[in-house]
């Protein structure tokens, strides 16, 4: 048996998926096993997946299209590897990822899951960066996905012996609610260097994929609170939909209702713990800093109204950030 299942589901990727499977067949790693499964391609993607003579590969069509959380439902019952390695039909994959995945796996036998850092290419240049230890990412899922998908090594036991499956009702944000439904169970970990090269397409059509990326992260995070026993007005659920996605305009919300509303998390872990203190602490100050350094109000009030809270002090600031803050307040006079 491989010692690791790459599942690539793949649509309509015919341009790119010859060297995205060229970069898992080049790994060092060679103990492995490469699934792709076909979600009713339109293109000759198939085609393409059918040139490639290599053992290790099996190509696997749907016949229905089930999307991505559907196809990654189907692709349990062939896998046979220890470990699960997610990936993207127009990715790129660093040759040493899955050496260091699983070297992390079986050297921390307590993470369920490890990702990487993702380095945009393509429409965006912009590097995808996650917390290190579990107890970081799991507070990152208050707000948004912990680890980059497409990155992700999993356990194949989430699947065999506890159960887990993606809502394949979902056509996007299935990874981040595959996390927040299990967050109590999940242990999930990152290394801090870029493994993936992550294609940011040009696209008419991307807008309309982020707004509806976007309508999902919110309902996931209100059930997320719900499962957690926080209650919570209409408002403060807007207040914080606004600042879990920081690209959103926050004009219409206060630095006060953003302060208040971190601070109540921080009360209710106290009396329902859900996440480690330290790293609630640390998670909430950082995101304080950064909702006030983007703040779209009056840049000088953004500064002082950071200083006044007691997150504050929970978030040190290098002489750069200080820096930055302080010209990004200047320039708004």
């Amino acid at each position: 048996m491989p010692k690791v299942s790459v599942v690539l589901p793949v649509y309509n990727v015919s341009a790119h998926i010859r060297g995205t499977i060229e970069s898992i067949l080049r790994q060092t790693f060679q103990d492995f096993e490469l699934l792709v499964l076909d979600d009713c391609s339109t293109d000759d993607t198939v085609a393409q997946i059918e040139q490639i003579a290599d053992p290790r590969l099996r190509l696997l069509r749907n016949e229905r299209n089930l999307g991505r959380a559907g196809t990654d439902n189907a692709a349990l019952p062939h896998v046979r590897g220890e470990y699960i390695a997610k990936m993207d039909g127009d990715d790129i994959c660093h040759p040493e990822r899955l050496a260091k995945q699983v070297a992390y796996l079986d050297a921390h036998p307590e993470v369920d899951i490890v990702g990487s850092f993702m380095q945009n290419f393509g429409a965006s240049t912009y590097l995808n960066r996650y917390p290190a230890q579990p107890a970081d990412t799991r507070v990152l899922t208050l707000f948004t996905l912990p680890t980059g998908n497409p990155s992700a090594m999993m356990r194949t036991s989430l699947f065999r012996e506890q159960g887990m499956r993606y809502d394949a009702s979902l056509r996007q944000t299935e990874d981040y609610d595959f996390c927040a439904r299990y967050i109590r169970q999940l242990r999930i970990a990152t290394l801090q260097e870029a493994l993936i090269e992550y294609r940011v397409p040009h696209q008419v059509r991307k807008k309309d994929i982020l707004s509806e990326r976007a309508s999902v992260s919110d309902i996931v995070r209100e059930q997320l609170l719900r499962t957690w026993g926080v209650t919570f007005t209409t408002r403060e659920l807007y207040v914080y939909n606004t600042i879990a996605m920081l690209e959103r305009p926050s004009n219409d919300i206060t630095l006060d209702e953003v302060d208040a509303w971190l601070q109540k998390m921080l009360a209710h872990n106290e009396k329902q713990p859900l996440f480690e203190p330290a790293a609630l602490l640390r998670g909430l100050a950082e995101r304080w800093f950064e909702v006030c350094y983007t703040y779209a109000g009056p840049r000088l009030s953004g500064l002082l109204r950071y200083r006044q809270s007691p997150l504050a002090t929970h978030h040190p600031l290098t002489s750069r950030q200080r820096l930055g803050f302080l010209l990004r307040a200047l320039r708004s006079f």
